[in-house]
């Protein structure tokens, strides 16, 4: 999923990304309230916006990505 992720990134300019392995971080997926894996969460201002667990697709993301940007272009 990590290539995918990585071409869908390019998408949206001045985001970032960042994979966490959270076996070798486990101190991180205590921070972020993560017990199973993947997780894709998305932040804006600080505030946690979005979190897909387990079962997501990449077009579901980006959609709900490009809505939440058109509400906040507003």
């Amino acid at each position: 999923m990590l290539p995918r992720l990585e071409e869908f990134s390019k998408e949206f300019e001045g985001t970032k990304f960042f994979p966490i392995d959270t076996k070798k971080n486990p101190e991180v997926a205590g921070e972020f309230l993560v017990f199973v894996t993947p997780v894709f969460i998305v932040y804006y201002d600080g505030m946690e916006i979005l979190k897909k667990i387990r079962f997501f697709s990449i077009s579901q993301i980006r959609d709900e990505l490009k809505n939440f940007i058109e509400k906040i272009k507003l």
